[in-house]
Protein backbone atom coordinates (compact mmCIF):
# COMPACT_ATOMS: atom_id res chain seq x y z
CA UNK A 1 0.00 0.00 0.00
CA UNK A 2 1.60 3.25 -0.77
CA UNK A 3 1.07 6.54 0.45
CA UNK A 4 1.31 8.44 -3.18
CA UNK A 5 -2.28 9.06 -3.38
CA UNK A 6 -3.10 10.75 0.24
CA UNK A 7 -2.35 14.61 0.91
CA UNK A 8 -0.59 15.48 3.63
CA UNK A 9 -3.02 16.19 5.93
CA UNK A 10 -4.50 12.24 5.64
CA UNK A 11 -0.65 11.56 6.15
CA UNK A 12 -0.26 13.07 9.36
CA UNK A 13 -3.64 11.76 10.50
CA UNK A 14 -2.30 8.09 9.93
CA UNK A 15 1.01 9.36 11.88
CA UNK A 16 -1.06 10.73 14.79
CA UNK A 17 -2.90 7.48 15.02
CA UNK A 18 -0.69 4.91 14.74
CA UNK A 19 1.46 6.98 17.07
CA UNK A 20 -1.13 7.46 19.56
CA UNK A 21 -1.93 3.12 18.96
CA UNK A 22 1.55 2.74 19.62
CA UNK A 23 1.77 4.86 22.84
CA UNK A 24 -1.56 3.54 24.22
CA UNK A 25 -0.88 0.59 26.85
CA UNK A 26 -3.72 -0.85 26.27
CA UNK A 27 -3.50 -1.21 22.80
CA UNK A 28 0.05 -1.07 22.73
CA UNK A 29 0.97 -4.75 22.38
CA UNK A 30 -2.01 -5.21 19.91
CA UNK A 31 -0.39 -2.09 18.04
CA UNK A 32 3.01 -4.28 18.40
CA UNK A 33 1.27 -7.79 17.09
CA UNK A 34 0.25 -6.44 14.21
CA UNK A 35 2.83 -4.25 12.76
CA UNK A 36 5.35 -7.65 13.68
CA UNK A 37 2.12 -9.49 11.49
CA UNK A 38 2.47 -7.24 8.37
CA UNK A 39 6.30 -7.41 8.64
CA UNK A 40 7.92 -10.25 9.64
CA UNK A 41 11.16 -9.44 9.27
CA UNK A 42 11.20 -6.25 11.82
CA UNK A 43 12.69 -6.80 15.01
CA UNK A 44 10.79 -5.72 17.81
CA UNK A 45 12.37 -6.47 20.86
CA UNK A 46 9.66 -5.37 23.46
CA UNK A 47 7.34 -8.42 21.61
CA UNK A 48 10.52 -10.79 21.21
CA UNK A 49 11.10 -10.83 24.97
CA UNK A 50 7.40 -11.04 25.63
CA UNK A 51 7.15 -14.33 23.76
CA UNK A 52 10.53 -15.97 25.01
CA UNK A 53 9.08 -14.98 28.71
CA UNK A 54 5.81 -16.16 27.61
CA UNK A 55 6.86 -19.40 26.80
CA UNK A 56 9.56 -20.07 29.06
CA UNK A 57 6.53 -19.73 31.46
CA UNK A 58 4.41 -21.72 30.25
CA UNK A 59 6.65 -24.36 30.00
CA UNK A 60 7.53 -24.18 33.27
CA UNK A 61 3.72 -23.97 34.55
CA UNK A 62 4.07 -27.40 32.68
CA UNK A 63 6.56 -28.72 34.53
CA UNK A 64 4.87 -27.45 37.82
CA UNK A 65 1.54 -29.22 36.81
CA UNK A 66 3.12 -32.27 35.78
CA UNK A 67 5.07 -32.39 39.30
CA UNK A 68 2.05 -31.20 41.60
CA UNK A 69 0.46 -34.32 39.57
CA UNK A 70 3.06 -36.75 40.61
CA UNK A 71 2.47 -35.27 44.32
CA UNK A 72 -1.14 -35.98 44.38
CA UNK A 73 -0.60 -39.53 43.20
CA UNK A 74 2.17 -40.08 45.43
CA UNK A 75 -0.47 -39.07 48.18
CA UNK A 76 -2.81 -40.88 46.77
CA UNK A 77 -0.84 -44.22 46.60
CA UNK A 78 0.39 -43.80 50.63
CA UNK A 79 -3.07 -43.28 51.83
CA UNK A 80 -4.44 -46.14 50.22
CA UNK A 81 -1.48 -48.26 51.48
CA UNK A 82 -2.03 -46.84 54.75
CA UNK A 83 -5.79 -48.16 54.86
CA UNK A 84 -4.53 -51.27 53.21
CA UNK A 85 -2.39 -51.36 56.15
CA UNK A 86 -4.79 -50.40 58.66
CA UNK A 87 -6.93 -53.13 57.71
CA UNK A 88 -4.53 -55.93 58.12
CA UNK A 89 -3.01 -54.59 61.51
CA UNK A 90 -7.36 -54.20 62.87
CA UNK A 91 -7.74 -57.80 61.98
CA UNK A 92 -10.40 -57.27 59.82
CA UNK A 93 -8.63 -58.85 56.87
CA UNK A 94 -6.00 -61.52 56.86
CA UNK A 95 -3.87 -61.41 53.63
CA UNK A 96 -3.42 -59.51 50.39
CA UNK A 97 -6.07 -61.75 48.60
CA UNK A 98 -8.99 -60.57 50.89
CA UNK A 99 -7.85 -56.68 50.32
CA UNK A 100 -8.33 -57.48 46.54
CA UNK A 101 -11.68 -58.72 47.15
CA UNK A 102 -12.65 -55.83 49.30
CA UNK A 103 -11.57 -53.59 47.19
CA UNK A 104 -13.56 -55.21 44.02
CA UNK A 105 -16.73 -55.15 46.85
CA UNK A 106 -16.08 -51.11 46.79
CA UNK A 107 -16.15 -50.75 43.28
CA UNK A 108 -19.08 -53.49 43.02
CA UNK A 109 -21.39 -51.79 46.23
CA UNK A 110 -20.14 -47.92 45.67
CA UNK A 111 -18.49 -48.25 49.07
CA UNK A 112 -15.66 -45.17 49.70
CA UNK A 113 -14.47 -46.19 52.96
CA UNK A 114 -12.04 -49.15 53.49
CA UNK A 115 -12.99 -50.22 57.30
CA UNK A 116 -16.96 -50.06 56.17
CA UNK A 117 -16.32 -52.32 53.16
CA UNK A 118 -13.99 -54.36 54.97
CA UNK A 119 -16.87 -54.90 57.99
CA UNK A 120 -19.60 -55.97 54.91
CA UNK A 121 -16.50 -58.48 52.98
CA UNK A 122 -16.91 -60.29 56.63
CA UNK A 123 -20.12 -60.20 57.20
CA UNK A 124 -20.92 -61.58 53.91
CA UNK A 125 -18.34 -64.04 54.19
CA UNK A 126 -19.79 -64.96 57.73
CA UNK A 127 -23.22 -65.79 56.28
CA UNK A 128 -21.74 -68.26 53.57
CA UNK A 129 -20.09 -70.25 56.69
CA UNK A 130 -23.28 -70.02 58.81
CA UNK A 131 -26.04 -72.56 58.16
CA UNK A 132 -29.56 -71.18 58.05
CA UNK A 133 -31.30 -71.49 61.94
CA UNK A 134 -33.12 -74.21 62.04
CA UNK A 135 -37.04 -73.39 63.22
CA UNK A 136 -36.64 -75.47 66.46
CA UNK A 137 -33.76 -75.07 68.53
CA UNK A 138 -33.29 -77.58 70.79
CA UNK A 139 -36.05 -80.01 71.24
CA UNK A 140 -39.60 -79.27 70.07
CA UNK A 141 -41.72 -77.97 73.15
CA UNK A 142 -44.48 -81.19 72.65
CA UNK A 143 -41.51 -83.59 73.59
CA UNK A 144 -41.71 -81.12 77.23
CA UNK A 145 -45.16 -82.57 77.94
CA UNK A 146 -46.43 -86.38 78.62
CA UNK A 147 -49.34 -86.85 75.84
CA UNK A 148 -50.37 -89.81 77.10
CA UNK A 149 -52.71 -87.68 79.94
CA UNK A 150 -54.34 -85.65 77.29
CA UNK A 151 -55.31 -88.30 75.48
CA UNK A 152 -56.79 -90.23 78.59
CA UNK A 153 -58.58 -87.12 80.01
CA UNK A 154 -57.43 -83.70 77.63
CA UNK A 155 -59.04 -81.26 80.32
CA UNK A 156 -57.51 -82.76 83.74
CA UNK A 157 -54.25 -82.30 81.83
CA UNK A 158 -54.66 -79.39 80.89
CA UNK A 159 -55.56 -78.16 84.03
CA UNK A 160 -52.92 -79.97 85.84
CA UNK A 161 -50.06 -77.91 83.45
CA UNK A 162 -51.52 -74.69 83.83
CA UNK A 163 -51.44 -75.27 88.13
CA UNK A 164 -48.25 -76.38 87.79
CA UNK A 165 -46.79 -73.18 85.14
CA UNK A 166 -48.52 -71.38 87.47
CA UNK A 167 -46.86 -72.67 90.80
CA UNK A 168 -43.74 -72.22 88.87
CA UNK A 169 -44.63 -68.40 88.68
CA UNK A 170 -45.39 -67.91 92.00
CA UNK A 171 -42.62 -69.71 93.77
CA UNK A 172 -40.09 -67.57 95.32
CA UNK A 173 -36.47 -69.02 93.18
CA UNK A 174 -36.15 -65.81 91.13
CA UNK A 175 -37.70 -62.35 90.88
CA UNK A 176 -39.84 -61.71 87.73
CA UNK A 177 -38.01 -60.55 85.08
CA UNK A 178 -34.52 -62.06 85.93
Amino acid sequence: MSLENLSDGEIRELALLAKELHDNPDTRRDALRLTKKIRQDLPIPELDLQDTVEKTRAHMQSKIDALEAKLRENDARKTLEERRNALKSKGKVSSDDEIKEVEKLMVEKKIADHETAADYFNWMKQAEVDKPTPIFQGSPVLNNFDLKNYFKNPQNAARENAMQALNELRSPRRPIGL
